[in-house]
Formats: structure tokens, C-alpha cells, sequence
């Protein structure tokens, strides 16, 4: 397709997407304004620190007192008896999977770690409970600031983003209670080389995009290699979750390039070059879907009635999920599609189990999860698809879709007012 055809066709999208727009801003709105609510509950006349957790390490305690950026007096009728590390807001540029993880040190009169407690955060609910069941957050305990600000502990396995940002977090806030100015760093060696082939990947994904015929013979190591690099090393996958915190909290740039990239691509290549980008070369669940698919040449089709209904079904699951959003409940995002399975250790048994069966359904149909129920391929779909054709009735449609958008965002601003 030419520059110009490109050009026509994006077009012809900017009604749904600007709605799209409309409808995301919305739930982000609402969200934001629950979160803020939430937040200020729990802060006290000092700042952002609940007093009931800190008097889970000094029970004597009644009020805190913000002494720098990141340490706060514990005080118990105006003598000190302990402090804090706080990492917020001077870490919260940290983040893991989808979210950042403000959290507290509680150091008693000696400078002796006391405990580490996360404040409120945006990080994926998993996550958490796996670094929790893996005892991660009680590996400063009994350490000095001055041991802690030198520790490098161990990630935990199929939670490294969430785990390097509390690290990290506390890592920043302590030389910047020693003002350091980042002292302490290392390569970690194994990551780099973990983003390198994970670029690789991406970078083949690209080629096979644009030279389809010329890639094929390299269409299932590039499965393969989105399967084991971007789904189970490094837990690279763009869901409709991430793509929601984010929306929510700011995409992560920085250590972590890589993932952002591939959303940025994902969402880039479909709406700007109307080609599936992501869905059809790079999605790890959807190369596993494909290898899984080469046990069984012979497909199922639905058909009759069935294909009727299987047409619909990812769109109104989407919209569902969407109109949920919009009324401000909250869902947990990660078990409504099978991808956070490639963390198994951090996945829900029910996500495995979700995943499991679309695999074995893979064996008989084409690609089931994608086809039929995928968010994720909804919301790049809308995206993709626009109309191609070049004739005067495509003009004739875009103008119509226009005109009823201005009149729907009309009647919207006066119903907000």
C-alpha cells in the first residue's frame, strides 16, 4: 500500500480511535480520581505514611514528623524512638511490571532495619503475592542502613521487574538519606544479555513484518524464540493490564526500554501501517497457540450458527470488560487473558488453567485465545482496521461517523457539566 493510500485509510479510522481516545480518558479519570481518593484516607497531617503500620514496629508510637525527602521521626509524645526510609516520591519514577511500589523502611534508635512495608501502590496484585510468599521483603531485616544501602538481593524468578523496582527503590531513597548520589551500582550482565536477544527478536519480528515471503523459513524460530525470550525469560507481553496501569501510572522508561518499545510498536504498526504487528509475529501466547496448532493440520471451523456466534464474542467480551471500566468497578485485569501464565510462579492457578486449555484447543482450532476472546487483539484491531477501498462512498462514511462523533462528544460535555 502507498504513502497516500496509508494516509487515506488512517483517515478514515480517526472517528473510532478519536472515540476510543474519549472512552480511554474517561476510565483513566475515574481511576485516577478513586486512587486519589484512596490516598488521601491514608495519609496523616504529616504525609503519606499510616500511622496504624508504623505502629506495627513501634507500638509506642503517636506521630511521625517529616525530618528530609525520605526519613520521618517516629515519636512517642515527643521523644524519637525510630525512623523511617520513605521512597516515595523520590523512587516513584521506579517501576515494576505496571505500577510503582512506594514503600517504608522502619529503622529502630540503633539504625538496625526493623521491616520493610509497601504503602500504596499500583503494582500488579501477583506480583506482590509472589515476592511475598518468597519472604523478599524481609531480606533487609536485621541489616544496618549501611549493609542495606550496599545489599544486592536476589531477584525472585518470574517476578524480576517487580523485584528490581523495590530494590531499586530502596536502594535510591537510602543514598539519598547518605546522599551518595547513586553509589552501590552493578552490571547485571544476565539482563543485558536477556534485552539483547529479546531486541533481536523484536528486530526479526520487524523484518518479518515487512519481507512476510522472504521471512518464512524463519517463522518458527521466531516463535520459538518469542515463546522462551520475550514469554518466559523475560516476561515481555503486552496485555490489556499492562497497557491499563500504564495508562494509569506512565510507561516505564528507562532499564526496562525494551517492553515499552514493544507496546509502542504494537499499537504504532497497526494504527500508522494498518499490519498486525504485534499479534501476528511477537505475541508470546500467540506463537504458543501457532506450535501448539502444528500438531493438528486439519482445523476445525465453526460454522452455521456458530460461526455467527464466535464472530462476535471477542468484541463483546471487550466491551464488557470496557463498560465495566467505564462504571468504575474494579477488575483484576491479569485473570481475564492467559499471558502473565509465562510467570509461573507469580501466575494465579486459575491463569495457568486458562492458558492450559486454550493451548490444548489450539491443537484443533486456529488460534482460539486470538480469534475469538483476546482484549489485547480487540484493542490493536480497532487500530488496524480501517476502510481501504477508494471510492467516493468512503468519504461520504467518514464524514457520517464525524458528524455523529461531534454531536455524541456534544451531548457528553454537557451531561460531564
Amino acid at each position: 500500500m502507498s504513502v497516500k493510500e496509508n494516509v487515506a485509510t488512517f483517515v478514515t479510522k480517526l472517528p473510532k480511535v478519536i472515540l476510543l481516545c474519549v472512552i480511554v480518558y474517561l476510565i483513566s479519570l475515574n481511576f485516577k480520581s478513586a486512587e486519589e481518593n484512596k490516598g488521601e484516607d491514608v495519609k496523616t497531617e504529616t504525609e503519606v505514611v499510616p500511622l496504624d503500620e508504623v505502629k506495627k514496629y513501634f507500638p509506642a508510637c503517636t506521630g511521625i514528623e517529616k525530618v528530609s525527602e525520605v526519613r520521618y521521626d517516629v515519636k512517642n509524645n515527643g521523644d524519637v524512638i525510630g525512623k523511617l526510609i520513605v521512597t516515595t516520591p523520590i523512587a516513584d519514577d521506579l517501576i515494576g511490571y505496571s505500577g510503582n511500589v512506594p514503600l517504608f523502611l522502619a529503622v529502630s534508635g540503633e539504625d538496625v532495619i526493623l521491616g520493610l512495608t509497601l504503602l500504596n501502590h499500583s503494582e500488579s496484585p501477583g506480583f506482590i503475592r509472589q515476592i511475598t510468599r518468597k519472604n523478599f521483603f524481609s531480606s533487609w531485616d536485621g541489616k544496618t542502613l549501611e549493609e542495606a544501602a550496599e545489599m544486592n538481593v536476589e531477584a525472585v524468578s518470574g517476578a524480576t521487574m517487580t523485584t528490581d523496582a523495590v530494590r531499586g527503590s530502596v536502594k535510591k531513597a537510602l543514598n539519598f538519606y547518605f546522599e551518595r548520589d547513586g553509589g552501590g551500582r552493578h552490571t547485571d550482565w544476565l539482563k543485558l544479555v536477556r534485552h539483547a536477544l529479546g531486541g533481536l527478536v523484536v528486530l526479526l519480528a520487524l523484518a518479518s513484518m515487512f519481507w512476510g515471503s522472504r521471512m518464512k523459513k524463519w517463522r518458527l524460530p521466531l516463535q520459538v524464540a518469542s515463546i522462551l525470550i520475550l514469554g518466559f525469560w523475560s516476561g515481555y507481553f503486552v496485555s490489556f493490564e499492562l497497557l491499563f496501569n500504564w495508562l494509569l501510572n506512565g510507561i516505564p522508561w528507562g532499564a526496562r526500554v525494551l517492553l515499552p518499545v514493544i507496546a509502542v510498536l504494537a499499537i504504532v504498526c497497526p494504527l500508522f501501517l494498518n499490519k498486525a504487528y504485534y499479534c501476528a509475529y511477537l505475541c508470546p501466547f500467540g506463537a504458543a497457540q501457532e506450535v501448539m496448532g502444528k500438531i493438528r493440520k486439519k482445523k476445525i471451523v465453526p460454522k452455521g450458527i456458530w460461526k455467527n456466534i464466535f464472530k462476535y464474542t471477542r468484541v463483546t467480551y471487550f466491551m464488557v470488560i470496557i463498560a465495566l471500566l467505564l462504571w468504575g468497578i474494579p477488575l483484576e485485569l491479569a485473570s481475564l487473558e492467559p499471558f502473565s501464565a509465562f510467570l509461573l510462579t507469580a501466575a494465579s492457578s486459575w491463569v495457568i488453567a486458562l492458558a492450559v486449555v486454550f493451548l490444548i484447543l489450539s491443537i484443533f482450532f486456529s488460534r482460539p485465545w486470538c480469534n475469538y476472546f483476546c482484549l489485547t487483539g480487540e484493542l490493536l484491531d480497532i487500530l488496524r482496521k480501517g476502510d481501504t477501498k477508494v471510492n467516493p462512498e468512503r468519504w461520504k462514511k467518514v464524514f457520517r461517523e464525524c458528524l455523529a462523533l461531534v454531536i455524541f462528544l456534544g451531548v457528553l460535555y454537557f451531561i460531564l457539566q
